[in-house]
């Protein structure tokens, strides 16, 4: 575990582990400019579970969590919450109108509970296609994977329709309002990882993919990036 102190006088901490959601806290962390501290987690090769260190601070040693002057919080919905109301002050991060905020709880509850799970039951039926199995056993598995990709994946095209309309109906590189809010921070994950399985392609969601990629150039985001390629090193 690796620790870098970005201000000695902050309460903040956020348990950042490699390969997961927590990324999107360090990116809105940095996009608010708040003082924190960036504790960092690697996953076991073999298990893929985070080290048993993060247990020590929230029981199911999962990330993204964060500590607040002692105060565990964790969910990534509760976090970004937690985090643009409390600290957002007069950042644009905070919507400007009770639709607009109503608007960005929306996308926070579907990026969790509609568009994720999809996603990683097609992550999951990937790994099993990749898995080492004896040859006899290859067909098996592969029509396995093939089954639940063809269960899984014409719900996955659709979310991702519906969110390539909705950046064409907004009119702006945003999906709520005119500017970054808590909806394109939770968003930020699933399209990577939609986009990582090839369901995300640029010809077939020009505007997702342009969005990922502003996403990925601000200035905060390619701060977040540096600091734990930096540690993680």
């Amino acid at each position: 575990m690796s620790t870098a102190e970005t201000s000695a006088s902050t309460g903040i901490v956020l348990h950042w582990l490699e390969q997961s959601r927590s990324h999107r806290i360090l990116w809105l962390l940095e996009e608010l400019q708040l003082p924190y501290t960036l504790k960092t987690y690697k996953r076991d090769p073999k298990t893929y579970r985070a080290e048993k260190s993060l247990k020590e601070v929230h029981p199911l040693g999962k990330s993204p969590v964060i500590t607040d002057d002692g105060k565990v919080i964790a969910e990534s919905i509760v976090i970004i919450d937690y985090l643009i109301h409390k600290y957002g002050g007069t950042s644009p991060l905070v919507p400007k109108t009770t639709d607009l905020e109503d608007e960005v709880k929306y996308y926070l509850a579907f990026a969790e509970s509609t568009l994720q799970p999809n996603l990683l039951v097609l992550f999951v039926s990937n790994k099993i296609r990749q898995s080492p199995v004896p040859f006899f056993i290859r067909p098996v598995v592969t029509r396995v994977s093939d089954y639940i990709n063809g269960s899984f994946l014409p719900d996955v095209r659709t979310q991702l329709d519906y969110l390539e309309s909705k950046l064409k109906t907004n009119g702006t590189d945003y999906f709520v309002g005119d500017g970054l809010t808590g909806a394109d921070i939770i968003l930020i994950f699933p399209l990577k990882l939609a986009k990582s399985r090839a369901a995300l392609t640029k010809d077939q969601y020009p505007l997702l993919w342009k969005w990922i990629e502003q996403m990925e150039g601000r200035d905060a985001y390619v701060r977040a990036s540096k600091k734990v390629a930096e540690l993680m090193v």
